[in-house]
């Protein structure tokens, strides 16, 4: 039997915008606990949505910048006969934190590409939340003419099963970039980070045990590894968990939560 439809909280769109995004250029926003993760979802999209507009965020260690940290913005677009442009930019972070940094450039650079593409995919920074994101975005696209015709579609959030048990019971900081004194780091620890991040995604993208996989570290492993059932305990109840995000195309994140039918 088929269930009332659900609004996933993190969008928070009222019921007078409810329907789909048919005529609008769709922005979505996809977050990781892990540099390797978040790469290779973003691989499988552009693949899957040749003509998407990629923006990805990344932070790097700087010791002359106030912060000690910079911002590294990676844009990447289709060219004359398909074939993607990409560049590169180091921007210091002004704001008063990496959130505010990240957003405003965001808002910044969709106004400036905007004519470019028909679909954005905005990659945030490891351990980076989204809401505070597109909730700066969806503000700006109301206030700013030329966002009228844009929407953030989608928050998705990706999970890689093979380090999954790992992270998620880990109380170390969040590595953000690099390794040791040499990286940058989150103040939380790497489990509260996970679980923020799949909690606030309205689509989960998981990225398949690779061989054995988690199930040869776990200490107690009996029987079949329990991980996909905890990410599904941790989602959201209105987001779509999808078991393999190689399978998964952008225009299928371009669906709106609202319209996802749950089954009862």
């Amino acid at each position: 039997m088929k269930g009332k439809r659900m609004i996933h909280p993190s969008l928070g769109y009222g019921e007078n915008e409810a329907g789909n995004v048919e005529g609008f250029t769709p922005v979505v926003l996809l977050t990781g606990a892990d540099r390797l993760s978040l790469d290779a979802a973003v691989f499988s999209l552009v693949d899957s949505h040749p003509s998407v507009c990629s923006i990805v965020y990344d932070v790097r260690p700087d010791e002359a910048a106030e912060s000690g940290i910079v911002l590294v913005r990676s844009v990447s677009y289709a060219g004359v006969d398909g074939v993607r442009i990409g560049e590169s930019e180091t921007l210091s972070v002004d704001d008063c934190c990496l959130s505010c940094s990240v957003k405003h450039d965001a808002g910044r650079a969709l106004g400036q590409l905007r004519d470019r593409t028909d679909a954005f995919l905005i990659v945030l920074p490891v351990g980076m939340e989204a809401v505070p994101v597109m909730q700066y975005l969806e503000d700006s696209f109301r206030l700013d003419a030329w966002g009228e015709a844009m929407r953030v579609a989608a928050i998705a959030g990706v999970v890689g099963l093979d380090e999954f048990e790992e992270r998620f019971f880990d109380d170390d900081r969040l590595c953000m970039y690099g390794v040791g004194e040499e990286g940058v780091f989150d103040d939380r620890s790497t489990g509260a980070v996970v679980v923020r991040l799949i909690h606030e995604a309205s689509h989960v993208l998981q990225l398949p045990v690779v061989g054995a996989g988690c199930l040869t570290r776990h200490v107690d492993a009996v029987g079949e590894c329990r991980c996909r059932e905890i990410v599904r305990a941790v989602a959201a109840r209105g987001a779509v968990v999808y078991e393999d995000a190689h399978d998964v195309s952008l225009d299928d994140l371009v669906v709106r939560s609202e319209d996802v039918v749950e089954s009862v």
